[in-house]
């Protein structure tokens, strides 16, 4: 996260994260919430509507599938639409 303190939009309440290492930027983390929702939080930088710190739903329900859970591997890719942010996890990594 940057020094300059973005906005933090994370909803409260998930009970595990999990890190996601990748080159080039700050850490990823998918966090899962007790009702089974799992979310992708990273740093969103939207361009002249500013940077923020969100987690995009992952859709478990017909979408997104969590292939296995150590390492982590989750499948279709993961977009976020705000700023762009595509790419795959796979056994624990990202990859773009």
């Amino acid at each position: 996260m940057s020094a300059d303190r973005e906005p933090f939009l994370t909803p409260p309440g998930w009970t595990e994260s999990v890190f996601i290492p990748h080159a080039g930027g700050p850490t990823y983390r998918v966090l899962f919430y007790p009702d089974g929702t799992a979310r992708f939080e990273h740093r969103c930088d939207r361009g002249d509507r500013g940077v923020i710190i969100c987690a995009p739903l992952l859709q478990l329900d017909g979408g997104h599938r969590i292939e296995q859970r150590e390492p982590l591997t989750i499948s279709p890719s993961i977009l976020c639409t705000d700023c762009g942010t595509h790419g795959f996890i796979r056994e624990g990594r990202w990859a773009a």
